[in-house]
């Protein structure tokens, strides 16, 4: 039933002289009693319920007599039936194929442009000011470029933190060649200094990563790692860095400080440093629930960074803990290949 049609129904039964109560026990708690006698109140003051209701008592109805709730639109993967198939496909494969503490040797990777203009909220960034001109002298503008400069990254995350990140010259973007010859050694050498020689390498399927060269580079070396064919397309919730690390960074970095390409440099490893590896610890949690999930057809809740700053973490990014540099990097003997089946 429409509020105007509420209303005229409270008139009716008021000028047969119903109580606030018994209107609202009829028309079953819709509406509360007290409401009920704001409206009658209202109706024979002025001979009607007027509906251009204000702001407060509209936010009353809602919350307190409707108990509803606002909530913001989320974004998910368009996944399509396929998609849903292999992503059944591949929970199956991780419950035969895996042991529960395997699932704690994955070292998930991924690359991610960041961009000079920085990271932008329609809907949440506010600046309260008494005037527009006051609000724009203090942040309210955010000036975004036609062709905004960015930077490639390549980052690394596992249960024991985030490996050293991996910065490309601007304008250089991933081919099959850079990630043999860049990327891959890096990626072995971190896994190996985080986890250990049985680490598990996981890569998503972009087209450098599953060129019959990065392939061959991958059997060769990597002794366990997720194999093309498992891994389902289009499932960022599955990836530890698209659900939680790349947003964490995001919100880590000083924007203020962006000036130029070795300014946004510095502030991406900064941000890196800053990211709470207890935190990261928790989304690994949260990938083995969801991919559980998987099967009994429920999707995985992303995680962002402010759903994952408990106040013990809030503190511990206050310390700033940075990460291993790349000095510290331990260049690890190529191991026997085996392929997980």
């Amino acid at each position: 039933m429409k509020s105007k049609d509420l209303r005229e129904v409270v008139m009716r039964m008021t000028d047969d002289g119903i109580s606030p109560r018994q209107i609202a026990k009829e028309l079953r708690n819709v509406v509360s009693d007290r409401t009920v006698r704001r409206w009658q109140h209202l109706y024979k003051r002025t001979g009607s319920i007027d509906l251009n209701v204000p702001s407060a008592t509209m936010r009353r109805v809602i919350q307190d007599d409707l108990h509803l709730h606002a909530y913001h639109v989320t974004i998910q993967p368009n996944i399509q039936d396929d998609h849903k198939q292999r992503r059944k496909s591949f929970a199956y494969w991780v419950r035969k194929s895996l042991r529960k503490k395997d699932h704690g040797l994955i070292l998930f990777t991924d690359e991610k442009y960041f961009g000079m203009d920085g990271i932008y909220n329609r809907q949440n960034d506010r600046v309260y000011a008494s005037s527009r001109q006051e609000a724009d002298a203090h942040g309210g503008i955010h000036r975004l470029s036609k062709f905004p400069k960015r930077i490639m990254v390549w980052l690394g995350a596992c249960k024991e933190g985030v490996t050293t990140p991996i910065t490309f010259k601007p304008g250089e973007t991933l081919t099959h060649k850079n990630y043999i010859d860049i990327v891959l050694p890096h990626a072995f050498a971190e896994g190996q200094r985080l986890l250990g020689e049985d680490f598990i390498y996981q890569q998503d399927n972009a087209t450098p990563h599953t060129h019959k060269d990065s392939l061959t580079w991958i059997r060769n070396n990597f002794s366990r790692f997720i194999d093309e064919t498992k891994w389902p397309p289009n499932s960022s919730d599955l990836s530890v860095l698209d659900y939680y690390v790349w947003d964490a960074i995001n919100h880590n970095i000083h924007w203020e400080k962006v000036k130029n390409y070795n300014s946004l440099i510095e502030e991406i490893k900064q941000g890196v440093s800053r990211v709470p590896s207890t935190s990261v610890v928790h989304s690994v949690e949260t990938w083995s629930r969801g991919v559980d999930n998987i099967p009994k057809n429920r999707e995985i809740v992303p995680f962002t960074a402010e759903m994952l700053q408990p106040p013990q973490i809030q503190a511990e990014m206050l310390q700033k803990k940075p990460i291993s540099s790349s000095s510290d990097i331990i260049q690890a003997d190529i191991i026997q290949p085996f392929l997980l089946r």
